[in-house]
């Protein structure tokens, strides 16, 4: 009886244990997509011109992906370059090429229900004194977490689009080509093989440069030519672009790669050169061994050849007397 008891006791106890372990993971799974917040914003980058003087006005559409309400606040913001891939950081604080003061946004909060969309007039205005060149910025759209520690979406996401502002007057466009190399000096066989460009802007405008890479083999036949990305290149800054090369065949040889940049309102052409070398080692070394045994081998037996030939030359000539 006693035993009876202890096993509905411990198949009890499973149950529950089991039970438990089957709803954890529900709630965690629920609690993770009630904190997944996803903001999609159109368009991701405005790029204008404008007079001293003038105001600009545009619209942004915010969307809410997510399957939760959010409560979104803007917040107008400069932003500096950081590193050279492209990416940047957001302050408040003002900069060389400050925007965030000239920006005005409508509705400033607002409470966007899953799966709907919200527009936004942004207005930029341009002050009568505002410095020639490029000014750069941004809205920080971002969601506000609830007062209400115990609610489930706790943690606040952002997303920025990039505004750019090209002030007429006095601009200028220089550009220089920082660095133009391959990321290794030698390839084997079946290479993948790396430009790296380094663009720096040292004028006082924005631009978004057009260039090729034109890669000749040792004869001076070209062999290919490779299009760079078309990316902005803000102004006191370096903007890098990597392009890879996969060719098809066997190849060997020093090859040549120029870089050509063209850039700004009147096209001007900057250039670069850089070389290297693809030695196809799978194939060499098969090719070496069998050669180098070949030229053994000749040595080896070159005296035994060289008698055998005597030996039949002497009988030849022997035959010939009889």
């Amino acid at each position: 009886m006693r035993t009876n008891i202890l096993k509905c006791l411990g198949w009890t106890l499973i149950c529950i244990v089991s039970g438990v372990l089957l709803v954890i993971p529900s709630i965690i799974s629920a609690q993770e997509q009630t904190d997944t917040v996803s903001l999609g914003i159109s368009p991701q980058l405005l790029d204008l011109t404008a007079n001293r003087g003038e105001t600009l006005q545009n619209t942004f559409r915010l969307t809410n992906a997510s399957a939760a309400t959010v409560d979104i606040v803007t917040t107008p913001k400069n932003f500096t370059p950081r590193g050279e891939e492209g990416a940047v950081d957001l302050t408040i604080d003002s900069t060389n090429f400050s925007l965030a003061d000239w920006i005005s946004v409508q509705p400033e909060r607002v409470v966007i229900e899953p799966g709907q969309t919200q527009d936004f007039d942004v207005t930029i205005d341009v002050p009568e004194n505002a410095e020639s060149g490029s000014h750069f910025g941004s809205v920080v759209f971002q969601t506000v977490p609830p007062e209400d520690e115990t609610a489930d979406a706790l943690v606040s996401q952002e997303i920025a689009p990039v505004i750019l502002v090209k002030i007429s007057g006095e601009t200028f466009e220089a550009a220089d080509i920082e660095e133009f190399k391959t990321d290794n000096s030698s390839y084997g066989s079946n290479p993948t093989v790396s430009f790296i460009s380094r663009i720096e802007n040292t004028g006082n405008v924005h631009f978004k440069p057009t260039g090729k890479i034109t890669i000749k083999n040792m004869w001076g036949d070209e062999v290919e030519v490779i299009e760079l990305d078309r990316r902005n290149v803000l102004p006191d800054s370096i903007r890098q672009f990597t392009s890879e090369w996969n060719p098809e065949g066997t190849l060997f040889g020093r090859y040549s790669a120029t870089l050509t940049v063209v850039y700004g309102d009147n096209d001007e052409i900057k250039t670069a050169e850089t070389s290297f070398y693809i030695v196809p080692w799978k194939i060499i070394i098969p090719v070496v061994l069998v050669t180098a045994l070949v030229v053994f081998v000749f040595i080896k037996f070159n005296k035994r050849l060289l008698l055998a030939a005597k030996v039949l030359s002497g009988k030849e000539n022997s035959d010939k007397e009889e």
